[in-house]
């Protein structure tokens, strides 16, 4: 803890960002076990592990750089009513990429790429200049820029639900850009110059748009992605505002056939929330009442029923590409740190990439299940 003081002080001395609050509540912060100190490649810097103050979890800064965690987004039920409560002309609809939430930033002489939490996921470092290949000259010319992207596809080590778009492998689709000096996102106009001048994928970007004026625009973006299995999107008014968040049918049926089986993981309010969203969504699509109510069950119980035999713990599989296997190695290093049970199933070369197959093994969802086919009983 004592190195973790002196460099919070030295941080604090450099860093204009920290002093918005005493140094003295930073020390706090640190002593509560909010603020964590953490390193990768050699390079030390803090994340904050819960809120504080005015900081989002999952902020992270050192000496010379400073992230703020990238902020909640609210997600609304009723797209017609909550696009005229949240927004104004212009806004805009983004479609919002069923994968887990990156940060590129410049440290020092690297990228680093940061997720939500605040950690450096080990994956997406390895794998950034593949799909980014020209983000080192872009940090050239903006060194004090975030690029905020969704790192999606059917072999990535987190999320086991992603894109129709995405057949194999991965990909990062960029969807913002943040300036830490003027503290802001950029707007929609530069931002998609950016996207374009740095041949950057990135999702679907529809507007500007009226709440009033293009509701039925709207909803037929909608229905296609509901039938194309996309996840939803993200209306973001331009300039600065409320950003708010929609998902599609499609998507709460796949989260609940995802999730279902590992219940005793995952909050109670998971699957009732989703369920909420789905009768909401077809009271508002109609057209897609019949479709809904004959998979609901499919998609809850289908996959469930099968894993109830438990003859061995509840788990998922991932399969991975990395370039260096040292990444490999930091992502099980972080896997241990977030105490996730790993299983390496497959390791081998082909071509330029180390190909891994691992296992997590879930206790909790295996225990959960377990008790009740035991004849264990709870009250309610």
């Amino acid at each position: 803890m004592k190195e973790a003081k002196e460099f919070l002080i030295e941080c604090y001395e450099k860093n204009l960002h920290l002093k918005r609050y005493p140094l003295e509540d930073w020390q706090s912060a640190l002593e509560k076990g909010k603020l964590q100190l953490s390193s990768f490649r050699g390079k030390y810097f803090f994340r904050l592990t819960k809120e504080f103050k005015s900081f989002q979890l999952g902020t992270v800064f050192g000496i010379n750089f400073f992230i703020p965690g990238y902020p909640s987004i609210p997600r609304i039920f009723f797209i017609e009513t909550g696009i005229k409560r949240y927004l104004e002309y212009p806004f805009f609809a983004e479609e919002k990429i069923e994968g887990y939430n990156i940060r590129l930033v410049k440290v020092e002489d690297e990228i680093f790429t940061f997720t939500r939490r605040g950690f450096v996921c080990p994956f997406a470092y390895d794998r950034y200049l593949d799909f980014l290949p020209k983000l080192p000259d872009f940090f050239e010319r903006f060194p004090k820029m975030i690029v905020c992207a969704e790192l999606a596809g059917p072999e990535n080590p987190f999320v086991s639900e992603y894109p129709p778009q995405v057949k194999e492998d991965i990909c990062f689709f960029v969807f913002d850009f943040y300036d830490t000096e003027k503290e802001k996102f950029l707007p929609a106009k530069e931002k998609i110059k950016l996207l374009e001048e740095y041949n950057s994928p990135h999702p679907e970007i529809h507007g500007p748009l009226d709440p009033n004026r293009d509701y039925e625009q709207i909803r037929n973006i909608v229905l296609r992605y509901n039938k194309e299995g996309r996840e939803g999107l993200v209306f973001k008014p331009d300039g600065g505002g409320r950003r708010v968040k929609y998902a599609t049918p499609y998507s709460n049926l796949a989260d609940l056939k995802v999730v279902f089986p590992y219940l005793g993981e995952v909050d109670p309010n998971f699957v009732s929330l989703r369920l909420i969203r789905l009768l909401i969504g077809i009271h508002e699509f109609p057209e897609l009442k019949e479709e809904v109510l004959s998979e609901v069950g499919k998609y809850m119980f289908e996959d469930a029923l099968k894993n109830l035999n438990l003859h061995s713990p509840l788990h998922e599989v991932f399969r991975l590409r990395f370039k260096d296997e040292a990444n490999f190695l930091a992502l099980l290093f972080h896997f241990k740190q977030t105490r996730v049970n790993i299983e390496i199933l497959e390791k081998r070369w082909e071509g330029s990439y180390l190909r891994v197959a691992i296992k997590k093994v879930y206790p909790k969802a295996t225990q959960f299940w377990r008790s009740k086919l035991e004849g264990w009983g709870e009250v309610d």
